[in-house]
């Protein structure tokens, strides 16, 4: 992985650790969804695949994750 790949998930690893812990898990289910788009963007890259549905998906199956975590919490 090249160097500024690297500061670029440090970046925002650190700034994730701001983030409201909404409900158990949360932080972990943002920096997952970070590493797996980083990853479909990787992956674009090399063979030109296009990537939006599955940003959407995964940013769908967050909202999912938090939606039925908080309502467990209450």
């Amino acid at each position: 992985m090249p160097l500024n790949e690297r500061k670029i998930i440090s970046i925002l690893f650190k700034e994730c650790e701001g983030i409201e812990e909404r409900c158990g898990g949360y932080k972990d289910e943002v920096k997952e969804v970070i590493i797996e788009i980083l990853q479909f963007e990787r992956e674009h890259r090399t063979s030109g695949t296009y990537i939006q549905k599955k940003i959407n998906d995964k940013f769908n199956a967050a909202g999912h994750f938090l939606a039925e975590n908080r309502n467990q919490t209450k």
